[in-house]
């Protein structure tokens, strides 16, 4: 018995010094707690709350009036006039940024395409909207930056002179030449330098690193029109920079779906992190290689993913069939 009693002393006993300490440790947080119920107690409401002392006319509790907008024009305005017209600082700021990017307000709606400017904004400031002549759509002209029977913001299309003579009509859109531009060479959209698009009419500094990002998500454009999907890029820009731009497939990085990474599958814009998780889990159990006819048939992806990654896509050379990247892939070499 002495033994066990022992062995639960040495295990669950205290000698004299822990005693000593476990004592001063308790009679610490006795003192804390009093001290916490004591000290820091809420007092009692008064059963009658005294009124505010009532704003004299100098208190800044008076609202003082926003100053009247004036005319402005959205291409030139300065930051500080748009603090001046009512807009937040964020908002001046995402204005000021959007047209850095280079794009243009070709008429007082067009003040609606920037991000944070909410409609009933748009709507006070719309009256004081005057677009210079350099940048607004000639009247009289019905067609000019029109897509042919239909209108679109009055925008204008405008064209390198050379390319389809004036008032060629391209994809709908009746598209002006503007001299400058030298169409003898065009640019390579998947070897190029953010530096040489912003050569390009209406591409700035933000829009070109924009696009060579998107270039590097996506592996290379398989299509000019590809530009479209770059976040912020006009589609007037597009238009009128499809012109100077050529596509190269051979430094388009393919992809092959029986052995891709997870990582690679996921940073793809067309599939993401939720196409890149079922494309990998059903690849751990398809008997044979994947294919993405197979994968759309099992609910893996949808068509539309399938359409679009296509091109990308390098089948493998246990893989067969008559669909998607067996007629759409650019990187079967």
């Amino acid at each position: 018995m002495k033994p066990l009693r022992k062995t639960v002393t040495a295990l669950f006993g205290f000698n004299r010094r822990e005693r000593r300490g476990t004592y001063v440790l308790s009679l610490v947080l006795i003192v804390l707690l009093a001290v916490r119920l004591t000290a820091f107690r809420t007092g009692r409401l008064p059963e009658e709350i005294p009124p505010l002392p009532s704003a004299g006319p100098s208190s800044a509790g008076v609202i003082e009036p926003v100053a009247a907008p004036f005319t402005f024009d959205p291409n030139t305005v300065t930051y500080e006039d748009l603090l001046k017209l009512g807009l937040s600082a964020r908002q001046a700021r995402t204005l000021i940024n959007y047209r850095n990017s280079g794009a243009r307000f070709r008429n007082p709606p067009d003040l609606a395409r920037v991000y944070g400017i909410d409609s009933a904004t748009v709507a006070r400031l719309l009256p004081h909207i005057n677009i210079s002549d350099s940048y607004r759509t000639p009247p009289g002209e019905p067609s000019a930056g029109r897509p042919a029977g239909d209108g679109v913001n009055g925008r204008r299309i405008v064209v390198p002179a050379g390319r389809g003579g004036a008032g060629a009509e391209q994809g709908g859109f009746i598209r002006e030449p503007v001299a400058g531009y030298d169409l003898s060479v065009n640019m390579d959209l998947n070897s190029c330098t953010a530096e040489e698009l912003e050569k390009l009419p209406g591409i700035g500094p933000v829009l070109s690193v924009r696009i060579i990002r998107y270039r590097s998500l996506l592996g290379g454009f398989v299509d000019k029109g590809q530009l479209a999907e770059v976040y912020g890029l006009d589609s007037v820009v597009v238009a009128t920079i499809t012109a100077l731009l050529s596509v190269t497939l051979d430094s388009v990085r393919p992809l092959v779906l029986d052995s891709a990474s997870f990582g690679e599958l996921a940073r793809h814009p067309y599939l993401g992190y939720e196409a890149a998780r079922r494309i990998t889990r059903y690849r751990s159990v398809a008997p044979s290689a994947l294919t993405l006819g197979e994968m759309v048939r099992s609910g893996v992806i949808t068509a539309e993913q399938a359409e679009r990654i296509a091109p990308y896509v390098r089948p493998s050379r246990e893989a067969s069939g008559s669909d998607y990247e067996f007629i759409s892939s650019k990187v079967l070499k």
